[in-house]
């Protein structure tokens, strides 16, 4: 029921028509029996300074962020936390002692979900393809505290990367199969209803690697497919929305316990 008491939420970004994300934290909220509705956001670019000002305003108890403001929305909060310090990325608002604060929890979504799959980054070879937040947010996760070997970062614009890491490099968006164990499309390339493209030619695989494509809408993209067909073991996005988000919940509702059973069962549904 919606009431003078409920409170409001939602993910901040351009497109949001895509996004699963309020059929989740809604179902979430309801079983956790918070007063509280999670809406889609859709903003324009040149807004997103309003958007917080309404944000504040109007006392929104959290927010998550998406693609095109991960990177944006920093400068207009009161405080980032040390992992979106580093990586320049938030995805998560959340209030802290009256404090409009930013985080990022993509990375640890992100962890979480290769885990589940039994796919070990510890001491492997990563390419990663793309530049923009999430990557950045991937890229501390996977070598600070997944202890992956190596990290090669295809980008087509190297010069607006600034996160510095030990054992990570820069290259032309060119994807290759040498020495790479696990690739990661951290692209919104083959997102709805761009169904048909793909970041990398299907010659770019090999058996022996494991891909990881963050695009959960198709379940399975075009990437997925082919990476499928040349034997690699393949993951998509949705294990990763759904445990970055349920980080994103405990941060606006931290006596809250949400079950992560009940957010793939929505989406199963759906």
């Amino acid at each position: 029921m919606i009431d003078g008491k409920t409170r409001i939420l939602g993910v901040l970004g351009n497109p949001v028509e895509h996004t699963k994300s309020p059929a989740i934290h809604n179902a979430l909220l309801k079983s956790c029996g918070i007063n509280a509705a999670y809406l889609p956001l859709h903003v324009e670019k040149q807004n997103l300074k309003n958007a917080i000002d309404g944000f504040k305003a109007m006392g929104f108890a959290g927010a998550n962020v998406t693609i095109p403001f991960k990177e944006q929305v920093i400068p207009l909060l009161d405080y980032v936390s040390p992992v979106s310090k580093a990586t320049g990325s938030v995805n998560t608002l959340y209030w802290e002692k009256g404090k409009l604060c930013g985080t990022s929890t993509d990375g640890l979504g992100a962890l979480k979900n290769l885990e589940n799959a039994g796919i070990n980054i510890n001491g492997k070879n990563i390419a990663m393809l793309g530049s923009g937040g999430a990557a950045k947010a991937l890229a501390y996760a996977f070598l600070e505290e997944g202890k992956a070997a190596s990290l090669k970062i295809y980008t087509i614009e190297p010069e607006n990367w600034n996160l510095e890491l030990k054992s990570l490099s820069l290259h032309p968006f060119n994807a290759t199969k040498e020495n790479i164990d696990l690739l990661v499309n951290a692209t919104p390339l083959g997102m709805h209803p761009n169904t048909n493209q793909t970041p990398v030619d299907k010659t770019a695989f090999s058996g022996g690697m494991a891909v990881f494509d963050i695009v959960y809408n198709p379940l399975k993209t075009r990437l997925l497919q082919e990476a499928e067909k040349a034997g690699c073991k393949t993951l998509g996005g949705i294990g990763m929305l759904i445990y970055q988000g349920l980080e994103s919940f405990k941060l606006w509702f931290p006596d809250s316990n949400p079950d992560p059973k009940l957010a793939f069962e929505v989406l199963n549904a759906g």
